[in-house]
């Protein structure tokens, strides 16, 4: 039977006992993960924001000028001064002289340049665009240009364009001013020097603090983890010695006792009356019947040994019990190295708990236990299958039965997981259902 333990089917629980330092790990890289994401989002926000700030302020510079210097210059230009326009030409080349303004047009309202700091544009037709229209209905625009036209100068690179309507004495027109994006660069850069270590910092002043203390949880878990399973082996070898002393204790006394009952109804057989030598036979059969019952409980109690090749022939004594109630079962096992005793033993317990469930639930005429040697991770592992044709159950039935209560699933899920493994339960093809575990040769670090 071919298992794929790659990568489990859809909908199946795959359980892993995980190290205390992996969780460690994946504070670490999260916070690392955290702390890139805010100084990423912090960064797009300070140039939002300064891009923002930065239109904001030109377009008040740019309404300062159309009101204050540009308007009233216009009013003396149209009212009949030649000099009003010299005039307005110095005023625009003082405030030019430092860089952070690039031009200055003034439009009609059919799109017509009535003045503008290039000489070559006064009097062109340039038509009204989307920005001019919106502007002519009293808006102040603001528009950031890759590609200016108009401008001029030594500036490379887009510009931001403000339109600001005015009034010329009943005369709408519009002021266009250009601003080198400079000054939003440095904006953004000295805003960004400000949000980022401010933002940054404080998380990584808080990873600086968490870590100490995510690392003592670690070393308490591992210390916790280590004292569990300390515990739990005295547990286990108390529990072992108990089981001997139970099965010693079993076996020289009421097996030998049912053992001798069962001689001694064979020798009085012949000299009792013949009438009565058919009850004699049914106590022999149920005095034998009790001691195969005892028998198998202490094999139940304390196992035989599993040691070496003992594991095989022990797996094949589990599947007596179906035998004798109909079912068939096959039990394959290849040669394996030599295990750990704890390794063997949950090996022989999962098999076992998987065969009383078949017995129990199945109604299988067919089981089918394996025992191979794999590969899990790139690592060495035993693996142990044991699938039968029965009458098969949901795998969400599985999970809720260990969730409320199955105790022999759950025992199972946590021997194997306890020494690095992996267990699962999934619906056989063609009927019935398979359990898979997987143990690596070897305990987990």
């Amino acid at each position: 039977m071919a298992t794929d333990l790659s990568s489990p089917p859809h909908g199946h629980r795959w359980l892993r006992a995980v190290p205390p330092r992996r969780h460690f790990a994946v504070f670490v890289v999260s916070a690392l993960l955290v702390l890139a994401a805010v100084a990423t989002a912090t960064v797009l926000i300070s140039e939002r924001i300064a891009r923002s700030t930065a239109i904001s302020d030109a377009e008040s510079i740019a309404a300062r000028l159309a009101d204050f210097v540009v308007l009233p210059r216009l009013r003396e230009a149209l009212a009949g001064s030649r000099e009003s326009y010299e005039e307005l030409d110095r005023d625009i080349s003082n405030r030019m002289s430092d860089g952070s303004l690039v031009s200055v047009l003034v439009w009609r309202a059919d799109g017509q340049v009535y003045y503008a700091t290039i000489d070559e544009l006064i009097g062109q037709q340039l038509g009204v665009s989307e920005e001019l229209e919106t502007a002519l209905g009293g808006q102040i625009v603001a528009h950031l240009d890759e590609d200016p036209e108009t401008a001029y100068g030594d500036v490379d690179g887009p510009l931001l364009e403000v339109y600001v309507p005015v009034d010329v004495d009943g005369t709408p027109m519009v002021v266009e001013t250009y601003f080198a994006t400079d000054g939003i660069e440095r904006q953004t850069a000295l805003l960004r020097g400000e949000i980022v270590p401010l933002a940054v910092g404080a998380l990584v002043v808080l990873q600086v603090i968490q870590l100490p203390i995510a690392a003592s949880m670690v070393r308490r878990a591992r210390r916790a983890e280590a004292e569990r399973i300390a515990i739990m082996a005295r547990s286990l070898t108390a529990s072992d010695r108990e089981r001997r002393a139970i099965a010693g204790d079993v076996h020289d006394g009421p097996v030998q006792d049912l053992a001798g009952v069962s001689y001694a109804l064979a020798a009085l057989r012949p000299s009792v009356p013949e009438e009565r030598r058919a009850t004699v036979d049914r106590l022999t059969t149920t005095v034998r019947h009790a001691v195969a019952s005892l028998r198998r409980l202490m094999v139940d109690i304390y196992p035989p040994d599993l040691s070496g090749p003992g594991l095989a022939p022990a797996l094949d004594d589990l599947g007596q019990r179906l035998r004798e109630s109909g079912t068939e079962v096959t039990v394959t096992a290849d040669p394996l190295p030599d295990l750990q005793p704890e390794y063997v033993a949950v090996l022989y317990r999962t098999a076992k708990e998987a065969l009383a469930n078949v017995f129990r639930h199945a109604a299988a005429q067919q089981v089918w236990v394996t025992l191979t040697r794999t590969e899990d991770g790139g690592t060495d592992a035993v693996l142990l299958t044991v699938a039968d044709d029965g009458v098969g159950v949901e795998t969400e039935l599985v999970e809720d039965a260990v969730g409320n209560g199955h105790l022999g699933l759950r025992l199972v899920q946590e021997r194997v997981c306890d020494l690095g493994g992996d267990v699962r339960v999934e619906p056989r093809a063609g009927g019935g259902t398979v359990l898979t575990a997987v143990l690596p040769l070897g305990r987990p670090g």
